[in-house]
């Protein structure tokens, strides 16, 4: 099967969407499959991932503006179906929908985060972004072959499954194989550390219930990299971090956090990258959601669920955290998270569709 992969993402950070799909492509190849990725970026530049890249610095036009050179490059490849990570329509991926058969990969339940911005910005740009955001993403969804969700919540969502198109839902993976256990059983333990990694303006990373933490559990240390505020004696802010710098932050803790406050996107079920990363590096985890691999089995006893819509119990967080600070995950034991196991799944989804 010929699968052209078609993204708009600045693939030259090789940061953990790059990873991601590196990892889709490798599995794919793997099972027989011709692959070709198409790339629109920012700008030109290496990366891990091998992709025909197509230069746009101004999103207005990339709307409205036929790329011919990519058309012309997938026309030559003429793949037997179309792979794309959802974006906004254009002109661009109109054409395609016209001219190949296309299945989508739905990453969050877009209309929330949107709807969530207006909520803050309460402005009339906000609303009408959102609006307009709303009546093109009918222009996408109304025409693919096949819609995969990563997690069950955002694949069957009300607003997905009005478009009666075939659905699945893969959560992500990691590429197990690429990840050494970082954590140590013998790590110090005079005092306890918490990591987060995020970035600034992501209302449902909940940085602010993070927080609250730190005062509740003075005793233990939170690390948060990706953003700045003001260090506490408990609180200690990073800001941007190289990978091999937030890994020395990490090695000196103990427990992970996941995002806290999903539910301002108005969801409850995640599977995101950098939880997976943690997992892969040995890590117990706080989470404020359900994580889609692990709907249908007993939750490990190395997660912890909260819900920040309720009061905290902070004594049950506490009894987590002092049972799993020596805890360290086999790669063994989150076997079903790897990509190679997942990626078998989402080419079986796209055999049956009958595409090819």
């Amino acid at each position: 099967m010929k699968i052209a992969y078609i993204i708009n993402h600045d693939i030259t950070t090789n940061d953990g969407i790059t990873k991601k799909i590196f990892g889709q492509k490798k599995e794919w190849e793997k099972l027989g499959n011709d692959v070709q990725i198409y790339c629109t970026l920012p700008k030109q530049g290496d990366s891990i991932l091998e992709a025909k890249q197509y230069i746009s610095t101004t999103p207005f036009k990339l709307r409205f503006q036929l790329q011919e050179k990519l058309l012309s490059d997938l026309n030559a490849f003429s793949p037997d179906i179309v792979y794309f990570r959802y974006n906004t329509w254009s002109r661009t991926l109109s054409k395609i929908l016209d001219s190949y058969k296309v299945i989508t990969e739905l990453n969050t339940y877009d209309l929330g985060e949107f709807w969530s911005m207006f909520k803050v910005e309460k402005t009339l740009k906000s609303f009408v972004r959102y609006l307009g955001y709303k009546l093109l993403r009918d222009k996408v969804l109304s025409r693919v072959s096949g819609i995969v969700g990563v997690t069950k919540e955002i694949a069957y969502h009300p607003s997905n499954s009005k478009y009666n198109k075939p659905t699945t839902f893969i959560p992500n993976g990691i590429n197990l194989n690429a990840f050494k256990t970082l954590k140590k059983n013998t790590i110090d333990t005079s005092r306890i550390g918490l990591f987060f990694i995020g970035s600034p303006g992501a209302l449902w990373h909940g940085v602010d219930i993070i927080k609250e933490m730190t005062e509740k559990l003075s005793e233990y240390d939170f690390h948060i990299v990706g953003m700045h505020g003001q260090n506490s004696s408990n609180l200690f802010w990073h800001g941007y971090l190289q990978k091999d710098e937030y890994i020395e932050v990490l090695k000196k803790c103990h427990i992970c956090i996941g995002s806290l406050a999903l539910y301002r996107n108005e969801m409850q079920e995640a599977c995101t990258l950098k939880v997976r990363e943690y997992l892969a590096y040995g890590y117990p985890i706080i989470l404020g959601y359900e994580d889609s691999a692990f709907l249908d089995q007993e939750k490990p006893a190395w997660m912890h669920l909260i819900d920040a819509r309720k009061e905290i119990n902070y004594e049950k967080i506490k009894e987590f955290i002092l049972k799993n600070t020596q805890v360290v995950i086999d790669h063994d034991e989150i076997d079903y998270i790897s990509t190679k196991n997942l990626e078998v799944r989402r080419v079986d989804f796209f055999y049956s569709l009958g595409l090819v």
